[in-house]
């Protein structure tokens, strides 16, 4: 799905050599890692179905917070989290990588019982504690370093083995725009890992579905995470390029058992069939899918989800059960925990009208709940997807429309 295009600002020349077209309509505009090649990045965090039609929707405001990215040597990964009640530290090592674990609390929410299982609302965090391993990663497949962020279990209503759910990054955005996603997901008794995949400007989208798959080898692998870890039940989350190549894992990897991505897009400029393959052209897969996604930025000269490769061509070839919400007013980087942190790479997208906090935190609720339905098969989730809860939550509020199969 490649376009010839004239070069007329120096970022449209930047994203095309990326595999990702900031000029043309036929591909997926302004993300990825910071990281490139073979060095590390950085990433730290605050701690602290069915069936289903299409409705209407409006945006809520909420207050919105940042994540805060500091550097992880390529090496040794350290930790500094800061607890709400106790800390516990303990060091780990991995592969001559060091790393330190904090004990961090999560908040604790009532629970409502339906059908003799515990519903823990997922649009607040969930019941369990976790601590958080840093470490690198060293991707076998491709040769590249890895920075990894995990957080897992250390208390709560679950037993293990916890079931594994990756989050990857956008083109040319931070990992650390993802920690609400690996935060809310331990909350709720997962292994949560933040994968910082190398995404340069000479894409191979196959070599990034690798890398996602490195960390659930290293998590499978890693003293701390392998008695607790199990990488045999493993969703794939990622924003955009995150989200294209989370899919793409999927297809490499059949411990993958769901997957659940945010506005992904499926496009390449300037690479070939081989490393950046059409993922929707895969579809279906023997797995539930779930796409959250936004039309605003489906258009346009410079459009950052073009409309010919957006969620809807993953959600119309996947298979039930899949999951589709439009969220109304949002652009694409309306996904991250702070837009006012992105700096140039948002800015070549539409003015959103949702507020960012307000749809982050839908966004956190519908992964939460597919991964509660989809890898603990606890069906009582339906309703925060398609169900009574999603409906006066977000459709009647008029922030989303829900299609699933």
């Amino acid at each position: 799905m490649t376009r010839s295009f004239v070069l007329s600002l120096p970022l449209c020349s930047i994203f095309a050599l990326a595999g990702l077209a900031a000029c043309s309509g036929d591909d997926g505009a302004g993300e990825g890692s910071a990281s490139g090649g073979d060095s590390s990045s950085s990433s730290e965090a605050s701690t602290s179905a069915s069936s289903g039609g299409e409705t209407t929707t409006s945006t809520s405001g909420a207050t919105s917070s940042s994540s805060d990215a500091t550097t992880t040597d390529a090496t040794t990964a350290t930790t500094d989290a800061t607890t709400t009640t106790a800390t516990t530290d303990a060091t780990t090592t991995t592969d001559a990588t060091t790393t330190d674990a904090t004990t961090t609390d999560g908040t604790t929410t009532d629970d409502t019982t339906t059908g003799g299982v515990d519903l823990y609302p997922p649009d607040q965090d969930g019941p369990c504690t976790y601590a958080e391993i840093k470490a690198t990663v060293k991707s076998a497949k491709t040769g590249n370093n890895v920075p990894v962020r995990a957080l897992y279990p250390t208390s709560g209503p679950y037993e293990a083995p916890f079931p594994v759910v990756t989050v990857a990054h956008g083109f040319q955005l931070p990992a650390s725009q993802y920690d609400k996603y690996v935060e809310r997901l331990a909350s709720f008794c997962y292994v949560a890992i933040n994968v910082d995949f190398p995404a340069g400007f000479i894409a191979n989208h196959v070599k990034n579905a690798q890398d996602i798959v490195a960390a659930i080898d290293w998590a499978a692998a890693e003293p701390t995470l392998k008695a607790i870890a199990d990488t045999t039940l493993v969703g794939a989350t990622g924003h955009s390029l995150g989200g294209k190549v989370s899919v793409l894992a999927a297809v490499q990897d059949p411990r993958i058992k769901a997957s659940i991505t945010l506005d992904p897009v499926d496009a390449a400029t300037n690479c070939n069939q081989n490393d950046c393959p059409d993922v929707s052209k895969m579809l279906p897969l023997p797995i539930p899918l779930g796409f959250l996604g936004e039309t605003l930025d489906g258009d346009g000269f410079m459009a950052c989800a073009p409309a010919a490769d957006n969620y809807q061509t993953f959600y119309t070839p996947a298979s039930p059960p899949a999951l589709e919400v439009t969220v109304l007013g949002a652009n694409h980087m309306s996904f991250l925990d702070d837009v006012s942190k992105c700096g140039i790479t948002c800015a070549f997208c539409k003015a959103a009208s949702a507020d960012n906090a307000a749809v982050n935190a839908l966004s956190r609720a519908f992964v939460a709940a597919f991964y509660q339905r989809h890898l603990r098969g606890e069906v009582a989730y339906d309703a925060w997807l398609t169900g009574a809860e999603a409906q006066a939550a977000y459709v009647d509020t008029k922030q989303v429309t829900i299609k699933s199969k």
